[in-house]
Order: structure tokens, then C-alpha cells, then sequence
């Protein structure tokens, strides 16, 4: 029902659209997307974000805001995989006249997801296929933003030597943050660390490190199962807790408060990527040993 009343919505607004606005708007799903088109384009198209600060991808509804600003777009950067998209967003893409759809993600070898979130508590079924937090990996991101360039490049050509030159900085950029995770991490002798909602699963995966969720599978955590983390964090050694704003914390507390452990704040969805990776390979050097 509340994707029939999207479409009759977005219906409406078409009718509404004013040519010279869509054409140099863009839409992306999160707020570290934003800052990867601004870092290319700058002040030469204008972009949309889906998802507001403090908002959950896995669990929010789509308003007739943001389904005004959707159609008011000439394209849309997708990651791929976000619960929203799959179960809301795509199906609004698949009319006449709805902005060109870009899947960051497609042909990224991804992991098997292990956050399962939808509506009323139910799996997605698409979504439920793949870990969506392809942002959290630099070489990743790197794709991503190459995608992004040779998009914008496309789509207006007259600005593609400013395009490039700014592409070309942030790639600079992108590598050198690489090379630290690699010279930090690989010093490391404890890779493993506890993280509420496995949204590091790429990072972890590029370095050599392991992340244990908290989350069960989507859900909060029974007893048993806090139980069990308690004692792996116990066998392994594994002081340090990352929680995220956008998720319940009440159980990365207990659990920290049981293994001695610290909880140290994290922000996935930040929108200036480049300083939040920074602060995370930061806390990695400073936390584990």
C-alpha cells in the first residue's frame, strides 16, 4: 500500500518538474555519497541525499519531500544494496521519466549479508542477498568514485576537465589513505574487534582484520548470543567496541562493561568520508595492539 501511494505521489510530481533544475540535480542514498560527487563536480550540479542525518538506510520511510527532490533529478547514485533502495526506491526508478539509475556497487565481489533488515521486521529479499557498506573500503570507494567521474563526464561534458582534475586529487587522496590502513593495520598483532552493526565488514575484509557483530543477523541480540560474545571477547582478548549513533547501545555496553572494554563512537554515514576514515585508522593505532 505504501508503495502504490509513492508511485501515485510521484505520479503528481512530474507534472511539477522544471527542466534547467533537473538537469543539473543529482540524487545519491547517504550523505558520504554527497561528499564523493561534490569532491568531483563541486558547485556544478546540485545534490540530493535520501537519507537525512541521523536517519537509519536499513528502516526509514520515503517522504513526499524526498520524493519531490527524487524526480527533480537528472540521476541517481544508488550504492546497491541499502534495504531502502531495494525495497523502496527502485520500484519509483522504473517509470518513464524517473532519473537514470547508477549502481555504485554492480560488479564489486560483495559479501553475504548479515544484517537483515525490511519492513515490519522482515527480510528484503534482494537486500538480503548482499552486505550493502561498500563505502567503508577505500579501494572500494575508489570505485565508486571513478564511476561517479566517468558519469558526470558523460552526462556534461563541457565540465569534464574540471571533473577530472578534481577526481584526479581525490584519488590521491583515496591511495594515500590506503597505504596508511595498510602500514597501521598490518602492524597490529589483535585484528579483531566487536562493532554493533557490521558495517566494516569490506574494511575489515581489505586488511586482514575480523569483525564480530552484535547484531544478530539484523536483530537485537538474546541473551545467549551477548552471552557468547562475552566469551569469545574473553578467549581472544578483544577489548575494543564500536557502536553507531543510528542503533540501540544498551548491549555494546554490557558487553564492554563485561570484557573490560572500551566503546568508541563511529559514524559510517558521515558525510565527510575522508576525515571519518581518518578517525577510524586514528582509533585503530591508538586502541589495539
Amino acid at each position: 500500500m505504501r508503495l502504490l501511494f509513492c508511485l501515485i505521489v510521484l505520479a503528481i510530481l512530474s507534472s511539477c518538474d522544471t527542466q534547467g533544475v533537473k538537469e543539473r540535480t543529482v540524487s545519491v542514498s547517504i550523505l558520504p555519497q554527497r561528499y564523493f560527487v561534490e569532491r568531483i563536480a563541486g558547485d556544478r550540479v546540485k545534490v540530493n541525499v535520501m537519507v537525512p542525518p541521523g536517519a537509519n538506510p536499513a528502516s526509514m520511510d520515503l517522504s513526499t519531500g524526498q520524493l519531490q527532490a527524487l524526480y527533480n533529478s537528472s540521476l541517481y547514485f544508488a550504492v546497491g544494496y541499502l534495504p531502502f533502495e531495494t525495497s523502496s526506491l527502485y520500484p519509483l526508478l522504473d517509470k518513464e521519466n524517473s532519473p537514470r539509475l547508477i549502481r555504485l556497487s554492480e560488479g564489486m565481489q560483495l559479501e553475504k549479508n548479515t544484517c537483515h533488515h525490511g519492513e515490519n521486521g522482515h527480510t528484503h529479499e534482494e537486500s538480503a542477498h548482499f552486505d550493502p557498506h561498500v563505502w567503508m573500503s577505500p579501494a572500494y570507494t575508489r570505485q565508486m568514485v571513478q564511476k561517479i567521474h566517468e558519469v558526470l563526464s558523460e552526462r556534461f561534458p563541457e565540465d569534464t576537465p574540471y571533473f577530472t582534475d578534481n577526481y584526479q586529487q581525490f584519488i590521491r587522496e583515496i591511495d594515500s589513505l590506503d597505504l596508511a590502513a595498510r602500514e597501521i593495520t598490518g602492524k597490529k598483532r589483535h585484528k579483531t574487534f566487536l562493532i554493533y552493526h557490521p558495517a566494516l565488514t569490506y574494511f575489515a575484509r581489505d586488511y586482514g582484520m575480523r569483525q564480530i557483530s552484535i547484531e544478530d543477523e539484523g536483530k537485537e541480540p538474546n541473551p545467549a548470543h551477548v552471552k557468547a560474545l562475552i566469551d569469545t571477547c574473553r578467549q581472544e582478548g578483544i577489548r575494543l567496541v564500536f557502536i553507531q549513533n543510528q542503533f540501540d547501545q544498551a548491549n555494546a555496553t554490557t558487553i564492554a562493561q563485561e570484557i573490560g572494554g572500551e566503546i568508541v563512537p563511529i559514524d559510517p554515514l558521515a558525510e565527510n568520508w575522508i576525515e571519518e576514515m581518518k578517525r577510524l585508522l586514528n582509533i585503530i593505532n591508538q586502541k589495539m595492539e
